[in-house]
């Protein structure tokens, strides 16, 4: 085995390609995330009254829970489709094979 320089100790080659891949949605999350964070610490470092800072912040904070509960529902939503196509798909394939066993059955 070769050793890559980035990977000297050989460890991506443990993670299967699901494990490597990004998607959209991780992208997503980290992004909001880092704009989240980034904003309250502006917030925090602004210039600002105290009780209107506490303002300012309160409503962030709702509104990013908001987004995040948002986010998390239209997930969800996405993973039962594909559940539901996953199924179909695998209820098709199960129905294909029963009957190439029942032609070869009858032969």
């Amino acid at each position: 085995m070769v050793s890559d320089r980035t990977d000297p100790e050989g460890m991506m080659e443990s993670l299967d390609e699901s494990e490597r891949r990004w998607d959209g949605t991780s992208f997503l999350t980290g992004l909001l995330l880092g704009a989240a964070v980034g904003a309250g610490v502006a917030l925090l470092l602004a210039p600002a009254a105290g009780e209107h800072t506490r303002r300012l912040i309160r409503g962030k904070a709702t509104a990013l829970s908001r987004d995040a509960a948002d986010g998390w529902v239209s997930a969800r939503d996405e993973a039962r489709h594909a559940l539901r196509e996953k199924k179909e798909a695998l209820r098709q394939r199960f129905a294909r094979g029963l009957e190439r066993v029942e032609e070869k059955l009858d032969v």
